[in-house]
């Protein structure tokens, strides 16, 4: 591989203290997992107990949350009423899991649900008046919005005028004044005083029926609602926010539901990706089910992903992950058509390092899958990427950045071009006529120039040092328990070094070798790394290793596998 385009390894400075390390003897706790938590900042006792052994005491109370009384008092208001509640939410998986998620447990609480998704491309992102007309014209007293509407004041102003209700669950963030809702529960409040602001807009509709089981449930259903924690922790992982605090125990416990109980959405979906007989983890749900449902609202319909999700006999929802898995193929097709399409316009220049965003459109391009090639294209290139779809009379455009960039300031430079856009520092979307695109790509491109004089630093943060001799099994299932991984808490990366034998590249793409240490030989798996195999001479060669223990399972055996996520010769 090119110089330039390997990582920095980091190591923390400073080792934890003497009586640290005494929780080896004391808990039996391995020394490497002391030295991650540890370095992940975990300082007292207490803590690592919490972190080992995640519980739902653990949860904080829903009412700390700013408007969660009103909504729960309207909600309990409306379940003694005819009129059906209406549930709104977004296209995502977020959206589609949240509105699974509130249909289910009020439908338990006895109450009428319809659920109302919009379409990406007919609708735009959020809340509209189309939706609210159509919850009047339903007899909607009330309406439950999830993963959209802080921002949102004409459309919940005109559902006020409608005599609608209106509760939010969001967690977007908020601008200087918030919208005329009877109720809007949002941790990102600047007026909220929650512990945790990191919720999903699932995970702040759990905390919504949390709210009305503690005030007005019974014991069956709050073991119903916790039977759906597999819906909480598919919408969390797949909406990449910090596996940490409240957001880790409820997708650890989301994991552990969708284990021991899989309801026939997730059977149907875990056929169609062959995981029928894999031990399941959040890694499973963030590039296994939640693409295939994700694909339904990136190419227009996200209620085939809602539908499957409320679905109760398996046959049925076999037939609806069928219909899933075609439309994930087809934006897989779409997806690939972007990226090697983007590829041919960089050509040679992405030989050297870039020194500016890449700004790219084709009236060819399908915008719902723009996002996904923008992410992959920075991970191969480290430099902003906006990808625009100049079909229609809007051109749509997604734009992604590593770390260390604000997409949003260089955003700016191009903002007189834009009809809209939005989003944080690393995603972005926006929107322009497409005969402004040149104008909007010659701004934009200079802007980023002045962030990348120097190309930007790839780094790779380690937790420790650990030489694959001293790894086992044993080890390995320490691991998993610092899980579930993702978002803020990252697979624990150790630094190695050993001879590296037995090459071989799996499927084109992966690489598997044996790794030699004094009085061992471990097997190791580096998934996307087939490209190093040619640079392992065959009588081996000494590498550095930056490796993480996992767990191999199969066909009911176990075995120690290291799992690589860069090599380097030492």
């Amino acid at each position: 591989m090119d110089d330039a385009m390997k990582s920095q390894w980091i190591l923390p400075t400073g080792a934890p203290p003497p009586e640290w390390k005494r929780m080896e003897s004391d808990w039996g706790i391995p020394t490497p997992i002391l030295d991650v938590l540890w370095n992940r900042g975990l300082r007292e006792r207490g803590e690592v107990e919490a972190f080992l052994r995640p519980s739902l005491d653990g949860l904080h109370d829903p009412f700390l949350l700013q408007d969660m009384d009103r909504a729960v008092a309207r909600v309990h208001q409306a379940l003694q009423g005819d009129a059906p509640i209406v549930v709104f939410g977004d296209y995502d998986v977020d959206g589609v899991t949240s509105s699974a998620l509130l249909s289910r447990v009020l439908t338990r609480f006895g109450a009428t649900v319809r659920t109302l998704l919009p379409n990406r491309f007919d609708d735009g992102y959020g809340l509209n008046k189309a939706a609210i007309e159509r919850a009047d014209a339903l007899g909607a007293k009330l309406l439950i919005v999830a993963d959209c509407g802080t921002t949102q004041h004409d459309p919940i102003a005109f559902a006020n005028e409608r005599g609608i209700d209106v509760v939010v669950c969001d967690h977007h963030m908020p601008e200087s004044s918030l919208p005329p809702a009877h109720a809007l529960i949002n941790p990102r409040r600047t007026d909220d005083a929650y512990p945790f602001a990191d919720l999903a807009a699932v995970g702040v509709s759990f905390k919504l029926l949390q709210g009305l089981v503690r005030a007005h449930g019974n014991e069956e259903i709050e073991r119903y609602l916790l039977n759906q924690l597999d819906l909480v922790a598919l919408g969390t992982v797949a909406d990449v926010v910090p596996l940490v605090d409240e957001n880790r125990i409820l997708t650890h416990f989301g994991i552990r539901v969708l284990r021991l109980r899989r309801r026939a959405a997730f059977e149907a979906l875990m056929e169609q990706a062959r995981l029928q007989d894999k031990h399941l983890d959040s890694s499973h749900l963030a590039f296994s089910l939640a693409p295939r449902l994700n694909a339904a609202g990136r190419l227009g319909d996200a209620t085939r992903a809602l539908d499957l999700l409320l679905e109760e006999e398996l046959g049925v929802a076999r037939r609806l992950a069928s219909a899933l898995e075609e439309v994930n193929s087809e934006r897989k097709s779409l997806n690939e058509r972007v990226q090697q399409e983007s590829l041919d316009t960089i050509g040679d220049e992405g030989r050297e390092p870039l020194r500016e965003a890449i700004v790219l459109g084709s009236t060819e391009w399908h915008p719902g899958v723009l996002g996904i090639a923008a992410s992959r294209l920075v991970g191969q290139f480290h430099v902003p990427v906006m990808l625009v779809s100049l079909t229609g009379e809007i051109a749509r455009g997604s734009a992604r950045a590593p770390h260390g960039i604000d997409l949003l300031e260089i955003l700016e430079h191009g903002a007189e071009f834009l009809t809209t856009f939005g989003g944080h520092r690393r995603a972005a979307g926006f929107s322009l006529a497409p005969e402004a695109f040149p104008a909007f790509q010659a701004a934009v491109t200079k802007a980023s120039r002045a962030y990348l004089e120097t190309p930007l630093a790839r780094s790779l943060g380690l937790d420790a040092a650990l030489e694959p001799s001293a790894c086992d099994l044993e080890l390995a299932r320490w691991v998993e328990r610092l899980g579930p991984f993702g978002e803020g808490n990252p697979e624990p990366l150790f630094l190695g070094r050993g001879l590296c034998r037995g090459v071989r590249v799996l499927k084109e793409r992966h690489l598997k070798l044996q790794v030699f240490g004094p009085g061992c030989q471990v097997e190791c798996i580096g998934f996307g790394l087939g490209e190093f195999a040619a640079e392992i001479p065959d009588r081996g060669a000494h590498f550095r290793l930056a490796f993480t223990p996992t767990v191999n399972r199969y066909r009911g055996q176990e075995r120690l596998q290291l799992k690589l996520r860069e090599i380097d010769f030492v």
